[in-house]
């Protein structure tokens, strides 16, 4: 079973727990400890004391040495827990390893970082001098989702660490066992001060809740829905928290008529369907200048009807399975919306049954095509295997009905023309625009979202700037 990690050791009353499941099989994982309120106050005592601990707040060094050294032992269990994570998750063990390999990334950026965190020193006028020094702010609550849960995960959690700061990470009920196994693996390091780093599993109501309302927590990081991030929001207010939010996305990508069809179209569907779709920067809306609409259309199908479903196990396989039977409901339920809205069904919009298929949750690779742009479909995020196919006349409609939802995380654009490409990108609202390519993140460039996508960066400086306090110290200096 497994069970919470605080203040360095396992913990949690085994009074209540849930069941990991296997959403190609729909076997059971393991079963794992669900939190209470008692677990959240006993995690926050544990990383409030960590983050007092003056020598990992203020020893760069020692912070970059235990940071490296988790990412190395990460790197050698990265076979087994691509498995694992493959196996609660669902998502093609290819995509397993390759979330664990920049998962190890993420954390050794972070670890160089922790010897970079200068301030500056300021001349304000004759005898007086300032410097601008940046302080970890304390303890930090680190939310994430189950699509990717240990890059999203470390992706915040690395640069907390970097920052000086202790964590409570609260893993999403669907998938917690791998993120769990990658926390206790930094519990190793004998160097690491009980309590930095914690783990709680339990429900949003609860423990999520309880993290987000606790008073001795001061930042919130949380990567999921819009509405979750809006209801963190209000909750957050009662005690003026800092919030850094990655939401969710409806991700454009616009092909010009010059584009180059053999190159772009292979790509977006590998990120239209990827993780079955379930990631908020898919590529889920595709719009493509009139004069090759139908040859794209064409295409895309041949590609989505190709795809061969199946447990990510399955080396063969080419798309797993959605995480639950209650998001294959969603997702359907979506799809039959756009074709009410006025949309044409080009592709799939059914669950895939039968064989090695008949007790998980799989959904048919699907195309929505000439949505229009108020539809639900278009509008909303599905979070699956769904693409809204659309078309525009010129650069100015492109761009239009690419910013034409309320969100702005990703999108790309696909032309030959590079002063279109850079014309497009600045007009385009979203926190990452990707010219010819797809889905290509580093943990040096910041990422994250504008409008309802959400608030902060990620990655890069910033990233770790978004868990520090700014403090400016001025010192007038007399003559005496």
């Amino acid at each position: 079973m497994q069970h919470h990690l605080i203040a360095g050791e396992e913990a949690g009353r085994p009074v209540e727990s849930l069941s990991v499941h296997d959403p190609a099989t729909g076997e059971v994982v393991e079963e794992a400890v669900s939190g209470d309120a008692e677990d959240v106050e006993a995690a926050v005592a544990a990383a409030s004391r960590a983050a007092s601990d003056r020598r990992w707040a203020e020893d760069g060094r020692l912070r970059s040495r235990v940071l490296y050294r988790w990412a190395e032992r990460i790197e050698a269990e990265s076979e087994a827990l691509a498995l694992l994570l493959t196996r609660e998750n669902g998502k093609l063990l290819s995509e397993s390893k390759v979330e664990l390999a920049a998962a190890v990334d993420t954390v050794r950026f972070a670890a160089g970082q922790s010897r970079m965190l200068e301030g500056r020193s300021l001349t304000l006028g004759p005898g007086v001098y300032g410097q601008v020094i940046f302080e970890p702010v304390g303890v930090v609550a680190v939310i994430v989702p189950w699509n990717w849960p240990v890059l999203l995960a470390l992706r915040e959690l690395a640069p907390v660490l970097a920052a000086g700061n202790a964590a409570v990470v609260k893993p999403a009920l669907e998938a917690p066992l791998t993120l769990m196994r990658v926390l206790g693996l930094a519990l190793e390091d004998p160097d690491l001060p009980a309590g930095v780093i914690n783990g709680v599993v339990g429900s949003g109501s609860v423990v999520g809740e309880g993290l987000v309302s606790h008073p001795d927590v001061p930042v919130i990081s949380f990567t999921g829905s819009v509405e979750s991030g809006k209801k963190i929001l209000r909750s957050s207010a009662e005690h003026v928290k800092k919030v850094v939010l990655e939401l969710g996305g409806k991700s454009p990508s616009l092909v010009f008529e010059d584009a180059d069809l053999d190159r772009a179209l292979p790509v977006l569907s590998k990120f239209t369907y990827g993780t079955a779709g379930q990631n908020c920067m898919a590529a889920t809306r595709i719009l493509v200048q009139d004069g090759i609409f139908e040859e794209v259309r064409e295409r895309l199908a041949g590609i989505a009807q190709g795809l061969k479903v199946g447990p990510g196990t399955d080396p063969d396989s080419e798309m797993g399975p959605v995480i639950s039977q209650r998001q294959l409901d969603s997702i359907h339920a979506a799809v039959e919306e756009g074709v009410a809205s006025g949309g044409e069904l080009t592709v799939g919009g059914e669950r895939l049954e039968g064989g090695s298929l008949e007790a998980g949750c799989f959904y048919a690779p699907t195309i929505l095509s000439d949505l229009p742009r108020q539809s639900p479909a278009v509008q909303k995020e599905i979070f699956g295997p769904v693409l809204s196919l659309e078309r525009f006349h010129d650069e100015d409609e492109a761009c239009e009905s690419a910013n034409g939802t309320p969100y702005g995380l990703v999108a790309s654009l696909w032309t030959e023309n590079h002063n279109r490409a850079e014309r497009v990108a600045r007009r385009i609202e979203a926190g990452t625009v990707w010219i010819n390519t797809y889905l290509r993140m580093f943990p040096e460039a910041e990422s994250g979202g504008m409008k309802e996508s959400g608030l902060g960066r990620s990655r890069g400086r910033a990233g770790i700037e978004e868990y520090m306090e700014i403090k400016h110290i001025l010192s007038e200096v007399g003559e005496g």
